[in-house]
């Protein structure tokens, strides 16, 4: 199978994971506050990443959510016969598309970190099909 195949596949497990996305993002105010300053935002690995300065206690927060992200991808890349990366990328993704706010950064790849506008987000090509 081919990497755009299992993202494709992969996909519908996103949308499950969707609302285990939005929570951790919601109860962790500093989290918040830093990912809508910019200094903290989505990655399409399906990764929060950090963007800018953070002081040590978001930044434990951030890899508290990204286990807890990971956890979530196991388990659904295991239902769905498909890797952890592409699940997770599957969900980076859909979060790219329909969760970033004009005004918060996101990176694609290992590129440079952007800020959202009101346009919206160039994703890779292998989300042509997923968002």
């Amino acid at each position: 199978m081919t990497r755009k195949t299992l993202i494709i596949a992969a996909a519908l497990g996103a949308l499950a994971a969707g609302a285990f996305l939005a929570a951790p993002a919601r109860a962790q105010g500093a989290v918040a506050q830093a990912m809508a300053s910019g200094a903290v935002g989505e990655q399409s690995d399906g990764y929060l990443g950090i963007a800018g300065s953070v002081s040590d206690a978001v930044r434990e927060e951030v890899n508290a959510i990204n286990i807890k992200r990971r956890a979530a991808y196991t388990d659904l890349a295991a239902k769905r016969g498909v890797t952890v990366a592409d699940m997770a990328a599957a969900t980076g993704c859909q979060t790219l598309a329909n969760r970033v706010k004009p005004g918060q950064a996101y990176r694609i790849g290992t590129g440079a970190w952007q800020t959202r506008g009101s346009a919206p987000i160039a994703l890779p090509d292998y989300c042509a099909t997923a968002g």
